[in-house]
């Protein structure tokens, strides 16, 4: 009984590997999380919020009208207050003594700044500020889709680890069957068979480990595409070679012309800019237009009759003296601000040269690494078979044959992590490089660098 429900809990762990799983491709799994990732949201959300600033800031160039309405009850003893009001006669005096009284307003204002030397500044720092909102969209975009297709080819490796652990349980268990038809034969002793035996246990403790290390990866990639971490998968691509040949100097050049966080330094170096030039605008004249329009009465019955209209109109002119040099100290803020971004700018050139030379030297590297596993999987493979026949035959020893099997199991291992390590290195160029993650399609001509200066001509220093 505890055997069956052994084999039922073991076979409720492998179900999420195959049975009712949904097949996904590598596409497919960036496109959701393009969709879902919680970083591109924010993103979007952030791009918004500088869409609304550009609003906010274009309405200082607009009119400002208001509408206002007032109801004041007042007693105003000011006359009986005058120097001279002693002096007038005493029936006169009676009369002025103060009452209660109830004024009524209803007027619209006009505001209109005419002239100054900030507003023009700020919208156009404003709009800059959305280019690069954009821009983080589309750096954030490509950074999920490089997660994604690391996460999908982790899980592949996963997967591939345990065929191999697989295919090792396998050839103990035929070996463990030779072995036994060996000693019912005379020519096994029951020590070949522990040993076998023994061997076995070791490979399907090995699968054991494999299973739970792909599910691990199953959860990942569950987690980058935003979904239930338990969540079954059926992965429809595989970890295949891709011939990529691209040197450090092209990459390089694609990436400063294409990266999306060149393009953010730029706008930012011309968004600082401004903000010195705004900073200096607070020491500038300026000019504005104010007026209203409207009635004031001490009874509503009197609205919009002329005789209690009340309007104004002006120009107001201010020109700065002196403010106590705080327009000096903001003007330094602004332009130290704005020499920092140079800094950022040289350190992202050394970032970018470096991205690229260990980019290219990855998948330079997993390459050989491929070739050399792949020949030796096959020597591997050469020498197991020969070597079970040579024990069935009583030519090799027990360990002769382990070895061989064991020397077969790493051999194939290293060539699934080759494999692994090469996919993972073509993403990542491509990220380096600002293209799309993913392999682009069988035929598809490579993305050419676009026509654009690199650090070198530029003129400026790593």
């Amino acid at each position: 009984m505890r055997l069956r429900i052994t084999s039922l809990l073991f076979a409720a762990m492998l179900l999420p590997l195959g049975a009712g799983a949904e097949p996904l491709s590598r596409a497919q799994a960036v496109t959701r999380a393009l969709e879902a990732n919680p970083d591109v949201k924010k993103a979007e959300e952030n791009l918004r919020k500088l869409r609304g600033l550009v609003t906010e800031v274009r309405a200082d160039a607009l009119p400002d009208v208001k509408i206002l309405g007032q109801w004041t009850r007042f007693r105003d003893p000011s006359l009986l207050n005058s120097p001279s009001f002693d002096n007038f006669p005493p029936e006169f005096i009676e009369q002025l003594r103060p009452v209660p009284a109830n004024i009524w307003d209803g007027y619209a204002t006009l505001k209109q700044t005419l002239f100054n030397f900030k507003v023009g500044r700020a919208l156009k720092a404003a709009r800059l500020a959305n280019e690069a909102g954009q821009e983080e969209i589309r750096r954030v975009r490509q950074a999920v889709a490089l997660l994604a297709v690391q996460a999908y080819n982790e899980y592949l490796l996963g997967r591939e680890r345990v065929r191999v652990a697989e295919d090792a349980v396998a050839q103990k268990e035929k070996q463990l069957e030779t072995t036994r038809n060996r000693r019912a034969s005379g020519v096994a002793t029951d020590l070949d068979v522990l040993r076998f035996e023994v061997d076995r246990e070791n490979a399907r403790a090995q699968l054991l480990a494999q299973e739970g290390a792909a599910d691990l990866a199953r959860g990942r990639l569950n987690a980058v595409l935003v979904r239930p971490i338990g969540s079954p998968i059926e992965p429809t691509d595989r970890l295949d070679y891709v011939p990529v040949d691209v040197s450090p100097e092209a990459a390089v050049a694609a990436a400063w012309a294409r990266r999306p966080e060149v393009r953010q330094v730029d706008l930012e170096e011309k968004i600082r800019e401004h903000a010195v030039g705004i900073a200096k605008a607070d020491m500038r004249p300026s000019l504005e237009f104010n007026g209203n329009f409207g009635w004031s009465t001490r009874k509503t019955t009197n609205f919009f009759e002329h005789d209690f209209q009340r309007w104004s109109a002006g120009f107001v002119l201010t020109i700065p003296v002196f403010d106590g040099l705080r327009t000096a100290g903001k003007v330094a803020q602004a332009q130290a601000d704005k020499n920092k971004v140079g800094q950022d700018r040289i350190a992202l050139e050394n970032q970018i040269r470096l991205d690229a030379r260990d980019a290219v030297d990855r998948l330079n590297v997993a390459r050989k690494v491929l070739e050399a596993a792949e020949l030796n999987l096959r020597q591997a493979q050469k020498a197991l078979e020969m070597i079970q026949a040579n024990y069935k035959y009583g030519a090799a020893t027990l360990l002769d044959v382990i070895d061989a099997q064991a020397a077969q199991t790493i051999a194939d291992s290293n060539r699934i992590q080759a494999l692994f390590a090469h996919a993972n290195a073509r993403a990542t160029l491509r990220f380096v490089m600002a293209d799309d993650p993913l392999d682009p399609p069988a035929g598809a001509p490579p993305a050419a660098p676009a026509a654009s200066p690199t650090p070198q001509e530029t003129g400026t220093r790593p």
